[in-house]
Formats: C-alpha cells, structure tokens, sequence
C-alpha cells in the first residue's frame, strides 16, 4: 500500500515533467501508442467522470448565485483571448495561411476537459469551470466557424447538432455520472477519492500519448517551425491566463473563482482543434494544435501545482457561501 501511495505521490507531483517526457517518447517512437488514438474522446469523458466522484453537490448553488462569473468567464475567453491567437497569428504566421488558419482555430475552440481538472488540482471552484465549459459547448458551434471566417477568410463547414451531442457527451454527462454515484455510493466514494488525482493524472498522460504518435509524422515534416510554434503557443496560453485572472481578482472575485477563470481562459480544447483541422482544413493546420495540446497539459499541470501550494484568505468566507 505504501509503495502505490508513493508511486501515486511521484506521479502526480512531477506531472508536467511526465507530460513532457511522454510526449517526446511518443514522437520519437509513436507505433505503440497509436492505438490510444481512438480512445481519446472516452480518456478526456473518464477524467471528468472522476472529478464528478468528487464535487460537494451543494457547489451548485454557490456557481447558480453567482451567474456574473460565468459570464466574465465566457464572454473574456471568446474576446480577449480569440484576440490574442489573432494578433500573435498573424504577426508571425501570416505567411503560412494553413499554419495561421490552424493557429487561430486553436484559441478559438471550447475550453479544454483539462482545464476542470486543473482547477480541481488548484483548488478552484470546479463547478465554474465546468459550467463555463457547457456555456462554450454550445456556442462554440456558431462563433468558431465566424470567427474564422472574419479572421482568415475560411468558413469551416460544421455539423453543429453532431458538435454539440458531441461535447455534452464528453464534458456535461461524465459529471453528472459521477455526481449520481457519489450520491447513490458514497461510501465506495470515500473509499476511491484518495486516488482521483492520480488516476487523472495517469489519463492525461495517455492523452498525451495518443495525440503526439496521432500527428507524429506532421510533426517530423515541420521540424524547422516548430520552435516558433512552440514560442508564441506558449505566449497564446499563458497571456490569456495570467490577464483573466489578474482582472478577476481586481474585480474582486474570490481567488478559487479566479482560479477556475484563469484555465477557462488559457486553455481550449486543441483536441478538438486538431481534428477540425484535419477534416476541415489540412492537415498542416492540425500541427498548431498538436503543439498547443502538449504545451497546455504541461504548462497547465504546472500552474496547478503552484496555485495548489499557495494558500488564499477567502477560504473561510467562500465554504460560507458554498453550503448557505
């Protein structure tokens, strides 16, 4: 028992090395993970089930008091940080329409499944994230084919009801599993909610795995842009992040809401991203969005961790409002 504790306790705190590593084990030796590629959307559904085991139901009603949150959320990620995909896209890939095109649509998607699990590892409020991620499901089908549109000129043909069932299979319905069995078992609960966050943890790893040996062979043809790619993707996540929650926490929003804000904000669904590309697009597109994938699951792992250690003095008035 105390050999799987330790194991889980290295896995979890050394997760952005893992991702790191397994993303360079899956590009150099991509063969035996490519069948992981067909259980993506069902390891992205598991993680969400896991965290759902976990959430306290009477989160709720703080989240539905509070709809001025999900607002910002949303309405900051669908302008400030579409904007600023745009402006790094075309201040550096404007000479590659496909690169640009694939650049852009990777900001502009739904939040990522991770960023619920990364504000879960950061002690954020989950249900927020979780909720802003439902909210993004659903018009994410209209404003990304517009936006796209608007920014480089292509309209990306989407099947919008497919997109949507789609989605709400992959984020909504795993929490609301988990929530039911977390009611119904509690006790079974109790007893597995120690290993939620390696579990999860162990998942992300093999999303990794499946995505990177997935689109190994674009990577290889485009060795000579990837350390750009690598540089302004990094700025495409982190400015986002670090403005939504800096204006989040002047607006005097409590710090495990900022929390939640700060991954909706940076992190989007570059999956899904990827696989619009490639049907849609080309796939040289789909290369931003591979690259986006690995660096928001890295750098995403990493802030949680950080955010995780710090300590904030709202904890006491935010349970008060929680369970009122």
């Amino acid at each position: 028992m105390r050999a799987i504790s330790f194991l889980a306790n290295i896995v979890t705190r050394f997760l952005p090395v893992w991702i790191i590593v397994f993303a360079i084990v899956a590009y150099v030796r991509p063969t035996p993970f490519e069948s992981l590629t067909n259980w993506t959307g069902f390891m992205l559904a598991l993680i969400l089930f896991l965290m759902g085991l976990t959430i306290p139901p009477s989160s709720f009603r703080y989240v539905m008091k509070q709809p001025k949150l999900v607002f910002f959320g949303v309405i900051f990620k669908w302008t400030v940080t579409v904007a600023i995909s745009v402006g790094l896209g075309f201040w550096f890939l404007s000479e590659s329409p496909d690169l640009l095109t694939g650049f852009i649509l990777s900001g502009s998607v739904p939040s990522a499944t991770a960023a619920s699990l990364y504000t879960f590892i950061a002690n954020g409020t989950v249900l927020l994230s979780v909720t802003m991620s439902v909210v993004d499901t659903f018009i994410s089908p209209i404003i990304t084919p517009l936006l796209l549109e608007m920014t480089v000129g292509h309209l990306i043909p989407i099947e919008y009801l497919p997109l949507i069932v789609k989605m709400l299979l992959i984020v909504a319905l795993p929490i609301v599993i988990g929530l039911i069995v977390q009611l119904k078992l509690n006790r079974f609960v109790e007893i597995v909610r120690p290993s939620v966050r390696f579990f999860s943890s162990v998942t992300l790893i093999l999303i990794v795995l499946s995505v990177v040996s997935g689109s190994q062979v674009l990577l290889k043809e485009n060795i000579r842009t990837l350390p750009l790619l690598v540089i302004i993707t990094t700025l495409q996540i982190l400015i986002p992040m670090f403005l939504a929650y800096g204006v989040a926490r002047l607006l005097k929003f409590h710090e495990q809401d900022a929390r939640a804000i700060l991954y909706e904000a940076g992190l989007c669904n570059t999956a899904l991203a990827a696989i619009l590309a490639i049907d849609n697009i080309s796939f040289l597109a789909a290369v931003p969005a591979v690259i986006n994938t690995v660096l928001n699951l890295s750098l995403g792992a990493l802030i949680a961790m950080i955010l995780a250690k710090r300590s904030f003095q709202q904890s006491e008035e935010f349970q008060q409002k929680v369970t009122d």
